[in-house]
């Protein structure tokens, strides 16, 4: 914990991982001591509590919710540091997620006092992964305000399972959709698998040799590119506009109208990008990254007062295979 501290790492603590009957193993009164302990043991280390992972498995473990809304506020009176508190919730559909099912936290928790912020996992596929802007979108518009991250998306275990281009997607429709932050999983880190020490193949598609190294995947390489382009730029005051986007079918846009806009073109192409209350004498400077190089590609200039069209560098028929991009937009020095 020390070390992980000193290397800028916040921690992630989870002292229980919900299971089938849960409530039978553990009684209340040992999950309370066993959080006071953690909480005396761990808290004045940088961390962050959440009361169990998949707390809503198997309807609550057996629990019950008021026992984990309940045990919410004695982590948040416990801890004399104040640390920031939520849970990692079961989506829908998942193995042991039916009885209770939530793609947030925020469908059942939202209004505990003692709930920092929503947790979203929507889980391992596809059609799971494409829940994400809508899940976030919801939780933005609960009251009161609270963040969201999406804390288990869909993992990158092996080259093109899942295509980066699809981590890509779920990471850039959350921050621009709301998301306070998005988590990246890669095989290798997941299962904490060593040569030494190899981890279980299970039911999951772990590529087993350190062939790719998985800070070296696709995904994650485009997680660096995005981490370190957000942090160039105040991207806590961006607020997702996807009505000034027309003319696109995927609206990703996350503006300070009038002077900032970022916006994830996922299919390539055409798109207009309105530009007011900005005035026609004002301008504006744009830049296109090739997500798939994670690399900036052209430049140029536009002016404001109205809705502007940009085209991608690169876009069907000229090139067959298309490919995701990022618009950054930003008013020029006057």
């Amino acid at each position: 914990m020390a070390y992980a501290n000193s290397q800028g790492i916040t921690v992630w603590i989870h002292p229980w991982w919900s299971r089938e009957r849960l409530n039978e193993r553990v009684s209340e009164e040992q999950m309370r001591r066993w959080w006071r302990y953690v909480i005396a043991r761990l808290g004045a280390y940088n961390v962050i509590w959440t009361l169990a992972g998949e707390y809503n498995m198997n309807n609550y473990g057996g629990f019950g919710l008021p026992f984990w809304k309940d045990l919410g506020a004695v982590v948040k009176n416990e801890d004399p540091y104040r640390r920031i508190v939520s849970a990692h919730p079961t989506p829908p559909g998942w193995s042991g997620g039916a009885d209770a099912p939530q793609w947030s936290t925020g469908e059942v928790l939202h209004s505990e006092p003692w709930l920092d912020y929503n947790q979203s996992q929507v889980g391992h596929a596809r059609w799971r992964n494409e829940m994400i802007p809508l899940v976030i979108a919801a939780d933005y518009a609960r009251q009161p305000a609270k963040p969201t991250v999406v804390t288990e998306p869909w993992y990158e275990f092996i080259a093109g399972n899942p295509p980066a281009m699809d981590i890509r997607y779920g990471a850039w429709s959350a921050v621009l959709s709301g998301a306070a932050g998005h988590s990246y999983g890669g095989g290798h880190v997941w299962w904490a698998h060593l040569p030494e020490s190899p981890a279980g193949q299970g039911s999951w598609p772990l590529e087993k040799s350190f062939e790719t190294n998985t800070f070296d995947y696709p995904g994650a390489r485009s997680m660096s590119f995005m981490a370190k382009f957000l942090g160039s730029l105040p991207w806590w005051k961006l607020e997702p506009h996807p009505e000034l986007v027309s003319e696109y079918p995927a609206p990703f846009c996350g503006a300070i109208p009038g002077d900032l806009y970022v916006l994830y073109v996922r299919y390539g192409g055409r798109l207009k990008v309105d530009l007011r209350p900005s005035q026609a004498t004002d301008r504006f400077e744009y830049t296109w990254f090739d997500l798939e190089q994670s690399k900036e590609r052209t430049r140029g200039k536009v002016n404001g007062g109205a809705a502007a069209e940009f085209h991608t560098p690169e876009d069907y028929p000229g090139n067959l295979l298309f490919k995701d991009w990022l618009l950054h937009i930003r008013r020029a020095e006057r």
